[in-house]
């Protein structure tokens, strides 16, 4: 009996994506590379001095699986509850872990909005990628020509924006444009949808709403 080769055990859906390619990593000693997010200025003392007590006999242990102490302390500096904060091994694993947790896969009965990640362009590449590792539809909108949030009433109108997609990520700053958006713009646009949304960088917040 032929054994298949590894290529052919993989889901299909996959075998054809593209794969993701990253950044430009440039070669040149000492460049801070802000295209991944590179911070020019380097930890304070107190981050340091943290860190290095942290090197104990506890680097044997699995961490708390919750980051529970991270998320009180999160909590309490966002005056919110700990089980409204997420910790996870990066963004990506946060986006990935959104998109598996909301968005329903396109083949089947689902309707358009169910199966939906949607997104600005230009913006984080790896949000095509991961619908559609999931088997999930895109619908991508173009950012104006500032690269900033189309208004709301410009939204309602070209009907090219769906308010009842399942997922929604919106990045700010946004990359590549590395502009930030108003709490302001980002409340409205929530308020005015109905699945679940998310914005990253800085900082994540999630909304969920009936579809």
């Amino acid at each position: 009996m032929n054994q298949p080769r590894p290529k052919q055990l993989i889901r299909p859906i996959v075998r054809e994506l593209h794969a993701y390619v990253p950044g430009e990593q440039p070669k040149i000693r000492g460049l801070i590379k802000l295209n991944t997010n590179e911070n020019p200025y380097p930890p304070s003392p107190k981050v340091l001095s943290a860190v290095k007590a942290a090197t104990d006999g506890r680097l044997r242990l699995y961490p708390n699986p919750t980051a529970q102490l991270l998320r009180e302390q999160l909590a309490k500096f966002h005056g919110c509850r700990p089980e409204n904060i997420v910790a996870g091994n990066g963004s990506d694993e946060l986006l990935a872990l959104a998109t598996r947790a909301f968005v329903e896969p396109a083949a089947g009965r689902n309707s358009r909005s169910e199966a939906t990640v949607q997104f600005f362009s230009p913006s984080y590449s790896l949000y095509p990628v991961l619908a559609a590792i999931h088997g999930a539809r895109t619908n991508v909108v173009a950012l104006d020509r500032n690269f900033g949030i189309p208004l709301l009433p410009v939204l309602k109108k070209s009907k090219a924006w769906d308010f009842g997609a399942a997922l929604t990520f919106i990045t700010t700053p946004n990359a590549p444009s590395g502009r930030g958006y108003s709490m302001a713009e980002l409340e409205a646009l929530c308020a005015s949808s109905a699945g679940s949304l998310c914005w990253t960088k800085p900082t994540w917040i999630l909304r969920t709403g009936t579809r």
